[in-house]
């Protein structure tokens, strides 16, 4: 699901100048100011005089002075800035977040290169924040890493997944992908977008057709107190309810009217739990069944409220039954803390109460080794010895005093743990000290599943990123200190893995794997694929790097590519008799593949004709779907074929995405009308100038009011046009009208004025034109005066959809829910 984003030269200067230039630390700009500077091209890190200069002629000299007095103040700040993270304030600004939510939310309590990836219910954990402001902090985070991450990274497509998981959760509308970028504010490229929509479809949570893409399987997660609120049976309700508060099965019995045995009621409390479906408060469930905790912890670590402990033990308790890993520093340090569902502040209450703070860890009171092994983690690995001794005092004596004498650090224990230390080297990183033991070697190896490779290549490129989990919790930071720390343990432990070996950096090769052949038997398989597209599988399966492999592809396999392109073909088949009569049966410019295909079978060929290389060489090229002769472009070739043969246009012609493109192009330009649905034709063949038409639309326009949704019937029946035409033509027209708005309604499409088109504003529109609606009455409305054919079925579920209330009483639609009808008591708020 990797898709390249193509980046030109000035576009990523400009990006660079952007990141990399602002950390403003006191809040006295204004993001208009340094926007003003970014696009005059300014540099911060120039020096004084210069900025000043070029500072003068944009701004007055009062501003000039107080935005340098700032500049000044935090130089040393502003010259160690780089990448995305030191510069959270101008760009969060940027996207959408006022200064004030900034510095008393985010600034300094967390990474914007985190926060980028981070869900609502993430940013309200992390940071102790309502639903408004989180979702207001992810919107703008949202927008910020459609534009400043590359589509390549694995985090933003899983981060983007779950979104577009959420978009489709609970709702059976069908949804065009262009109506899905808009509603998403969809940034990055639109192919990441169609292949996480394909990946969802083949994992069977989605559907495809023609008109877009629906919900199949991704169901809507219910919290706890809705599901108990979904009981019908109030005795049931108050069993359930009561015993997950912690009440024993008797005293509910007594209490209720009149009153039951205990046997009865635990009979229905487990009648009715048992069949509980799915709900938010499942996500606690792991944290349960693999920790050793008691009531009380799980709710000092979590943000869950009553009486989900109770519900996750009645529900799951088979599973959770067996071994479980007790609570120490270790664990909260490396695995407890690393739940989504752990409340950050409650945490900190919790551990400041049983482990010493040092710097980003929580040691045991009692473990004096660990203690020294943070201090000597603080340093990131960039230290000497006598900079541990320094630091290791003052530490000691700011969180812990009283052990100054007791845990005081003599030579000979530094020395011990030094010498479990290893210089893990990274490409990119240089050195740092890391504590590298048998120990930690196996552990890696059995948590990233290194034996599932055999006789094959694989780049520790991908276990690093298919394992980032374990990445975090070793303090792994790249794929170069992973290569290293395997080859530390194969070379110093003697620990091996299917024969493992290291390729050159960061490759490795398990037992018969030869990198030359598996890569040739991948271009076999493939062929003819385009090397960027080669590359990019490759790195998805095994996890090379994509420019690196590259240029590994074009010193190793030249003799392959072609025009960007790889192609592995039987040679002989260019010398043959088959390909000579090929030769002679094309003589049209444009051939669908299937009438290609058609031709090779018919004719008894040889099938490798089909082959794109081949193809190539008979004068041709192959797209998707069809072949077109060279030179010609396919933009081009199709804006001057429907020109000439509009009539002619199939349907097939529309699975061609280029051939589309240029119809809607020439729609736009106003030369080219689908008439009825299906039947196309020119603005000659419409005995129209372009005048005339552009006037028809005025007419149109100045007819109906903003807002107003309108069809060719509804326009004929307020007498605005007199003319009878499908209404597929005014969509033709109006593709080229910015203030009209269309949304599609079945098959047919309704038009809106200055405004965005919703199916809730339809709706009211349609309630405010006849009050009193019942469900079958707009339906024959909907027939009778817009010529749109719904049934009862779409009615319904769209109601729904939309936010509206329909009546089973009534058969009537209203706005919202009438007070009147019912009121339902909540257990829970």
């Amino acid at each position: 699901m990797h898709v390249k984003k193509w980046v030109g030269s000035n576009e990523t200067m400009e990006k660079q100048i952007g990141i990399e230039n602002w950390k403003l630390m006191d809040y006295a700009y204004c993001p208009q100011i340094v926007q003003e500077l970014i696009e005059q091209g300014i540099h911060i890190q120039d020096t004084h005089n210069a900025l000043m200069i070029r500072l003068q002629p944009l701004f007055e000299w009062k501003q000039v002075l107080k935005l340098m007095n700032i500049i000044d103040d935090h130089k040393e700040e502003i010259k160690a800035v780089h990448g995305i993270d030191g510069n959270s304030v101008y760009l969060l600004l940027n996207y959408g977040l006022s200064r004030t939510i900034i510095r008393d939310y985010i600034f300094g309590k967390v990474h914007l290169e985190d926060l980028l990836f981070m869900n609502c219910e993430q940013i309200m954990k992390t940071l102790d924040l309502s639903v408004y402001t989180a979702s207001k902090i992810m919107e703008a985070c949202r927008f910020a890493m459609h534009m400043l991450v590359e589509d390549t990274d694995l985090r933003k497509q899983e981060t983007l997944r779950k979104d577009v998981c959420d978009f489709f959760r609970g709702t059976n509308t069908i949804f065009p992908i262009e109506e899905i970028m808009e509603t998403m504010l969809w940034r990055s490229d639109e192919e990441l977008l169609k292949a996480i929509l394909d990946a969802l479809e083949d994992e069977d949570l989605l559907i495809h057709d023609e008109r877009g893409y629906k919900n199949k399987k991704i169901f809507v997660h219910k919290s706890l107190s809705e599901v108990l609120d979904a009981i019908p049976d109030i005795t049931a309700r108050t069993i359930v309810v009561e015993h997950l508060y912690g009440k024993t099965m008797e005293s509910i019995g007594l209490r209720l009217s009149p009153p039951i045995s205990r046997s009865r009621v635990g009979q229905i409390f487990h009648q009715e739990i048992d069949h509980f479906p799915v709900v938010k408060e499942d996500a606690y469930r792991d944290l349960l069944l693999h920790y050793d905790m008691d009531k009380e912890t799980f709710y000092a670590l979590t943000d869950a409220l009553e009486p989900t402990y109770g519900y996750l033990q009645e529900r799951y308790r088979p599973d959770l039954e067996g071994e479980k890993i007790p609570l120490n520093g270790n664990i909260l340090r490396c695995d407890v803390a690393k739940e989504w569902v752990v409340n950050t502040k409650k945490l900190k209450q919790y551990l400041s109460a049983h482990y010493l703070h040092v710097y980003d860890q929580w040691v045991d009171k009692e473990d004096r080794n660990g203690f020294l092994q943070a201090v000597c983690h603080s340093f990131d690995g960039y230290f000497q010895k006598a900079e541990i001794e320094k630091r290791y005092k003052k530490v000691l004596l700011a969180v812990c005093p009283e052990k100054q004498e007791e845990w005081a650090l003599h030579d000979f224990r530094l020395n011990a743990v030094l010498k479990q230390g290893y210089l893990v080297h990274s490409a990119k990183k240089g050195s740092r000290y890391r504590i590298v033991s048998r120990k930690l070697v196996q552990a890696i190896i059995r948590d990233t599943q290194l034996t599932q490779y055999q006789d094959t290549v694989v780049s520790t490129k991908k276990i690093f990123e298919d394992h980032r989990e374990v990445m975090e919790m070793y303090d792994i930071r790249d794929q170069y200190e992973l290569h290293s720390l395997l080859r530390t343990g194969k070379e110093r432990y003697q620990i091996d893995v299917n024969e493992m070996e290291f390729s050159r950096m960061p490759m490795l090769v398990f037992g018969k794997g030869n990198e030359n052949a598996i890569v040739k038997q991948e271009m076999q398989a493939c062929a003819p694929i385009d090397v960027d597209v080669f590359a990019r599988r490759m790195a998805n399966k095994y996890g090379y790097d994509i420019g690196s492999f590259q240029s590994y592809l074009r010193r190793n396999f030249n003799v392959y590519i072609e025009e960007n392109r790889i192609d592995i073909v039987d040679e002989t088949i260019l010398h043959s008799q088959d390909f000579q009569t090929m030769k002679k049966l094309l003589t049209k410019d444009f051939y669908f593949v299937e009438d290609y295909q058609k031709t090779i079978e018919e004719k008894h060929l040889n099938s490798q004709l089909m082959d794109a290389y081949v193809i190539r060489r008979l004068g041709y090229k192959l797209y998707a779907g069809y072949v077109l002769k060279e030179p010609y472009t396919p933009g081009r070739y199709f804006e001057q074929w429907i020109q000439e043969h509009a009539q002619d246009i199939q349907p097939r012609h529309k699975d061609i995405m280029t051939f589309q493109s240029a119809l809607e192009r020439l729609e736009k330009r106003l030369d080219v009308f689908e008439w009825t649905p299906g039947h196309y034709i020119t603005l000659k063949q419409l005995q129209m100038s372009k005048k005339d038409l552009k006037q028809y639309m005025e007419q149109i326009k100045n007819g109906v009011e903003n807002g107003q949704y309108f069809t060719q019937r509804s326009l004929k029946q307020l007498q605005i046009v007199s003319q009878q035409v499908a209404n597929s033509f005014y969509r033709s027209i109006f593709k080229s009208e910015a203030s009209i708005q269309m949304m599609a309604v079945l098959d047919d499409c309704v038009f809106v004025k200055n405004a965005q088109p919703h199916m809730r504003d339809f709706f009211l529109q349609l309630m405010h034109e006849q009050p009193g609606l019942t469900v079958n009455s707009c339906i024959t409305y909907l027939y009778q005066w817009y010529g749109i054919r719904v049934d009862r079925r779409y009615m319904l579920e769209h109601i729904i959809d939309a936010g509206l209330f329909y009546s089973l009483d009534t058969d009537r639609m209203y706005e919202s829910r009438p007070q009147a009808i019912f009121t339902q008591e909540r257990l829970f708020e």
